[in-house]
């Protein structure tokens, strides 16, 4: 396949759109236009990552932290990142981030884990600021099934957890085709009354484009009537970090032998006294102290992040908030599990899929 046409469908499921103005998502190093049989999920990009995809030949890395967090135009064949470059434009590898597109989707770590912890009502700590909008269309009645259907094949109709949502009522419509009209019902210089359905659904910003196709392609209209309203409303399962409730508070204890059990690891670093049920908890994977702020006006009882520093953690107390440092690495390193496992929904047996499970946390406990 060509690579253009496997991101222009994964781009669907994580829109770039989504990631921060900050981020580097996206397609890195790479032609559009080269051909891609096989591809390599690795937590980030390094050189015995590389090696790993030469010997898979390999033609796409798809990873979750970009090889470069900064902007650079200047490329030194002497140092680790240009031997990178280097490297992969030798043997035809492209490299692909899902970064913070991913952290803000409702697929995220985020959700995933407090799910394993057993919140309920999951909701996103920061809304994504993405528009929402209302499309509005008429078409005649014994067109709508076949209208919605094609709306929500596009993407559109999604609410939350529910698909395929949709509102139709039942009217009159009225038309008269000039001389050069080719209408689809009655003829053309002609008032004609039709049995119509206003249909209305909800596309987010991401589907806009490819609902509005849908539409015009499957219309039987020739001039199809139809609005786009930008809405008020706003996300509550796309941004970044996310919280949620259990149905019965816990004990410290109980939720850290939890967060041990998931993340794989034998320690975490622990503020705020042991003693406090916990049952309101927020969870941003990787460094997600910019959120603090969030959480102290959610009324948050635990925090769970990595690389929570001293002056925070002193902020945290005062604020009656309880946080869990489970480190950056061991918070994240699934994530590149979930990008191969949308890929192969997406494309079955189309691609060869490999995974590199050797990177290692760069801090050690001595």
């Amino acid at each position: 396949m060509k690579l253009k046409d496997i991101l222009s469908r994964f781009e669907i499921r994580l829109p770039l759109i989504w990631q921060e103005s900050w981020d580097y998502s996206g397609l890195l190093l790479g032609s559009p236009e080269q051909n891609v049989t096989s591809v390599l999920f690795a937590y980030e990009i390094c050189l015995e990552v590389i090696e790993a995809a030469v010997k898979k030949h390999c033609q796409l890395i798809i990873t979750h932290h970009p090889f470069r967090m900064k902007a650079s135009v200047a490329i030194h064949t002497n140092t680790y990142e240009g031997r990178l470059i280097q490297t992969c434009l030798k043997n035809g590898i492209a490299l692909y981030s899902a970064h913070t597109n991913h952290d803000a989707s409702p697929e995220s770590l985020n959700h995933f884990y407090l799910a394993k912890l057993g919140l309920k009502s999951i909701q996103s700590m920061a809304p994504n600021k993405t528009p929402l909008y209302k499309l509005v269309v008429m078409t005649p009645n014994t067109h709508s099934e076949d209208v919605l259907s094609a709306l929500f094949k596009s993407g559109a109709g999604g609410i939350g957890n529910y698909s395929e949502c949709s509102f139709r009522s039942a009217g009159t419509g009225t038309f008269k085709g000039n001389p050069q009209s080719q209408p689809a019902i009655g003829k053309k210089n002609t008032r004609e009354t039709v049995a119509e359905d206003k249909i209305e659904v909800i596309v987010t910003a991401e589907h806009l484009n490819a609902a509005i196709r849908a539409l015009l392609i499957t219309h039987p209209y020739e001039e199809v009537a139809y609005d786009i309203l930008p809405l008020q409303n706003q996300r509550t399962d796309l941004g970044l970090g996310a919280w949620g409730q259990l149905a019965k508070g816990r004990t410290p204890q109980a939720i850290i032998s939890q967060l041990k059990a998931i993340f794989k690891i034998d320690s975490l670093r622990w503020v705020s006294n042991k003693s406090k049920t916990l049952k309101t908890i927020g969870l941003c994977t990787g460094s997600g102290t910019a959120l603090l702020p969030q959480a102290f006006s959610l009324g948050l009882d635990l925090f769970i992040t990595g690389d929570i520093k001293y002056h925070q953690a002193i902020e945290a107390k005062r604020h009656d908030l309880a946080l869990a440092d489970i480190g950056h690495f061991a918070s994240e390193r699934e994530a590149h599990h979930q990008l191969l496992s949308m890929m192969k929904n997406l494309f079955g047996t189309t691609l060869n899929y490999h995974k590199y499970d050797g990177l290692k946390n760069p801090f050690e406990d001595l």
